[in-house]
């Protein structure tokens, strides 16, 4: 009897680990900071910090050897996957993972597996041999002719073989033989070994899905499941999120490109009510990445005009009960209203784990194309006007909503009251003083509230 359990326990734990909607069982981050192109031992100075803001995470930048040029893309050019170097060495790194665990923030680690750099700057194969552990022969080139670069990529020729098999902006292009997949993964055993607590892959769509999930597999073997990963997918016409999301969450250009679209001048809020997004609520959502900001990549997709748009919508991506907010460095320090909105983020976490009510809800109630209102539950609510003046609105019915009682506004720590009337409708019967209600929110500003006991709206502000 006692070999039939163990049997059935062993088939049980073979079955978890293959089933495609178990490969990821730790905990969805809360929001994750990207320390974009820092050094370790920079990010290990301030990183106790982001615990006290309501960080879960913290995104570094990749750690192995790479091209030599201090050019923050050439981090995503590797040369040998062995070393780490380049924003710190292997002590950096691991000192930096143990300050971060002593605060309970973990360490996501972004790992570049599509390609290597150009060390030749040309389209031949003399140079391939320079990399440490890796032979021509790991490397796709042109059908019948060995020594040059295979193709460009096309990205709307209706198939998905060149985005596979060519070379990514002139970067050589590795075949994952089982002398890459050796490498790769020791090098994600390496940094799991030294405590890195996820994993993103740069590049995922350039790489078969196979294989993908075959990695995704190994480091949740390796770890027993305790690393949370996803996965950069920039969707195109050939290329979608259904493709790549079953093995791990991806990054979601999909609701960017509904913000960018809502959150530019001549944008309307009111189509965020129902967001156009990637139908999975791990997404990784963000205002805006390193991929997207002209000003450090000529090829930048998609990039705001203003950079404070990307601010506000990166307001809205906090507020959300949905996907995991990627916030870039610069733009945590930019906008002060994004430093509240992952605290914001990090109390609806608690309260929803807690039993309350989290649900997100954009409501009609303020029906403007420069101001958009967001329930959490009855816990919180959100509000962001993206006009350059101030909203002003003397009353405010909230009647169709779950708000109601006390709110405080996290970043101004002022009061809103919300109650019942005679005839039972619901009303904003104080907004910073006793002697106003409505709504009032400064132009080009988010605030995010927190319920609190009613007696907190009785008193001071």
């Amino acid at each position: 009897m006692r070999c039939q359990k163990f049997v059935v326990l062993a088939i049980s734990l073979v079955i978890a680990f293959n089933l495609p909607g178990l490969a990821q069982v730790a905990e969805q981050p809360v929001a994750i900071f990207h320390a974009f192109n820092q050094n370790y031992n920079d990010v290990r100075k301030f990183v106790c910090q982001l615990a006290d803001r309501g960080y879960s995470h913290i995104q570094i930048a990749p750690a192995q050897k790479s091209n030599s040029s201090q050019e923050w893309w050439a981090r995503y050019q590797p040369v040998d996957y062995d070393v780490i170097e380049g924003k710190g060495s292997q002590a950096d790194l691991q000192q930096l993972i143990a300050q971060a665990h002593k605060c309970k923030i973990k360490v996501i680690a972004d790992v570049v597996f599509n390609h290597t750099a150009n060390l030749g700057g040309g389209d031949n194969f003399e140079d391939l041999t320079k990399f440490p552990g890796l032979t021509q022969n790991d490397f796709h080139s042109a059908p019948g002719n060995p020594g040059k670069k295979p193709c460009d990529i096309n990205y709307s020729d209706g198939n998905r073989n060149s985005e596979l098999n060519c070379w990514l902006g002139g970067l050589p292009d590795l075949k994952y033989t089982a002398n890459v997949k050796k490498i790769q993964k020791a090098h994600l055993k390496k940094l799991l070994d030294l405590g890195i607590d996820g994993f993103r892959f740069d590049a995922a769509k350039h790489m078969p899905a196979n294989v993908v999930k075959e990695y995704v597999d190994y480091i949740n073997r390796e770890s027993q499941g305790k690393t949370w990963n996803y996965l950069e997918v920039i969707t195109d016409s050939d290329t979608r999120a259904d493709d790549y999301k079953w093995i791990a969450a991806v990054t979601d250009f999909i609701l960017y490109n509904s913000m960018k679209a809502a959150f530019t001048s001549s944008g309307d809020l009111r189509s965020l009510r129902v967001p156009t997004a990637i139908d999975d609520s791990r997404s990784i959502t963000f205002g805006r990445n390193h991929d997207t900001i002209r000003e450090i990549n000529a090829d930048a997709i998609n990039p705001y005009d203003d950079a404070s748009d990307s601010y506000l919508a990166t307001a809205y991506v906090l507020a959300r009960e949905s996907g995991t907010p990627l916030i870039l460095n610069w733009d945590n320090a930019d906008a002060p209203y994004i430093k509240t909105g992952v605290k914001f983020r990090q109390i609806m976490r608690q309260r929803g784990k807690a039993g309350g009510n989290v649900k997100e809800n954009v409501l009609a109630a303020v029906n403007s194309s420069t101001v958009l209102l967001m329930e959490r539950g009855n816990e919180g609510f959100f509000v962001v006007n993206k006009a350059a003046g101030k909203f002003d609105i003397p009353a405010l019915d909230l009647t169709l909503t779950d708000i109601e009682g006390c709110y405080r506004e996290l970043r101004n720590n002022f009061t809103v009251a919300v109650q019942r009337r005679q005839n039972g409708k619901k009303f904003v019967t104080r907004w910073g003083t006793q002697n106003r209600g409505g709504m009032e929110v400064q132009g080009r500003d988010a605030l995010y509230f927190i319920r609190e006991p009613w007696q907190q709206c009785q008193i001071g502000r």
